[in-house]
């Protein structure tokens, strides 16, 4: 909590990332789940495991940037869960603030639940989203110590949220 300049009862500790995002699933039980394609092949696999129908919103090639597209299809199928990444793994690209405020604007708006996994974030030089916690509390953000601490083979992840309910009701799963 001293690290991430956040309050001690906004963080919730975990055996890795990957526990945390099925915790996650397991407490919320999503019926329909949005994430970006390519990306990490947890979150579908946590959200199906729990019975989610996963959507898809296709990242274009050649630069795999996230764009408008993402506001469009999440409006569309207003989501129980949003699964984000940035860096995104494995296109390595970042959301844009901008495009990052729109997005938790519109879950706000429509009761959509964001993950954001920043565990690769450190790498970037970019700014964490921790600063919006307040604004938003349907945001968890999810860091590993395992990634910006050479630790591997550690399972050591954590959720930053000010979303104290939905803490408890993680760790109770």
């Amino acid at each position: 909590a001293a690290h991430e300049a956040v309050p001690e009862d906004f963080i919730l500790c975990g055996a890795g990332a990957a526990e945390l995002i099925y915790a996650y699933c397991d407490a919320l039980r999503p019926k329909k789940a949005m994430e970006l394609a390519p990306t990490f092949l947890e979150y579908s696999a946590a959200a199906s495991h729990f019975g989610a129908e996963m959507v898809r919103v296709p990242l274009q090639a050649p630069e795999f940037l996230p764009d408008d597209r993402l506001l469009d299809k999440l409006r569309e199928e207003a989501p129980d869960v949003l699964f984000l990444c940035t860096p995104n793994n494995p296109t390595g690209q970042t959301i844009g603030r901008s495009l990052l405020q729109s997005v938790l604007d519109i879950s706000l708006t429509q009761g959509t639940r964001v993950l954001l996994d920043e565990c690769f974030l450190d790498f970037t030089g970019e700014k964490s989203a921790k600063d919006l916690l307040a604004r938003y509390e349907n945001l968890l953000i999810l860091k590993a110590f395992t990634k910006s601490y050479a630790m591997a083979g550690l399972r050591l992840g954590y959720g930053i949220s000010a979303d104290r309910a939905l803490l408890a009701q993680i760790t109770r799963h």
